[in-house]
């Protein structure tokens, strides 16, 4: 069969996807996974893990052929107005723009169902860094995914716990004693 006639289905999983659709960079999704595995936070100079976050608690890069080249709209059909039973609202799309730039933008688009409630927004840029803090505040409601599509990163600091820090070494301890249950 065709890959333009086979209709794509986006995966049926609890955290938001971020889908790998450009398969040009390897290094580009090596970055971006270490991106999303490191400790972040809004507290400048905090030495406090529980302070600090990571984004892949909340989401799930998939790495899989079948996203290859896949647009926003494409997504969007996927997951239409109405009739669709994801248990993600939102998702990311790992995508050649993403993989150019330093801070690693993720394409994010609103699959949301309730257009009584707002409309969906127009895909937007999240930097790596930035989405545990918008999954933090979607998760908790206190800001919604759609919220984020005109926010100016450049205001939000993010600062990052990395290798040999207290904090690094804490996740690191952790990730090991989840491995070892």
């Amino acid at each position: 069969m065709n890959r333009d006639q086979r209709p794509i289905r986006l995966p049926r999983m609890d955290a938001v996807p971020i889908l790998r659709t450009d398969f040009t960079d390897s290094a580009g999704w090596d970055r971006l996974l270490q991106a999303l595995e490191m400790p972040v936070t809004q507290e400048e100079g905090s030495q406090d893990f529980c302070d600090y976050d990571r984004a892949i608690s909340y989401v799930t890069p998939v790495d899989q052929e079948e996203y290859r080249g896949l647009l926003p709209e494409m997504a969007l059909a996927a997951a239409p107005y109405t009739g669709h039973d994801l248990p993600y609202d939102h998702l990311y799309l790992a995508d050649a723009e993403t993989f150019a730039s330093d801070d690693l933008p993720l394409l994010g688009i609103d699959l949301h169902d309730d257009v009584e409630s707002w409309p969906r927004e127009e895909p937007f840029r999240v930097p790596a860094l930035q989405v545990a803090g918008v999954e933090i505040n979607d998760s908790i409601a206190n800001l919604l995914f759609h919220e984020f599509r005109d926010f100016d990163w450049t205001e939000s600091e993010v600062y990052v716990a990395g290798p040999g820090t207290t904090v690094h070494e804490e996740f690191r301890r952790m990730d090991q004693d989840e491995d070892e249950d």
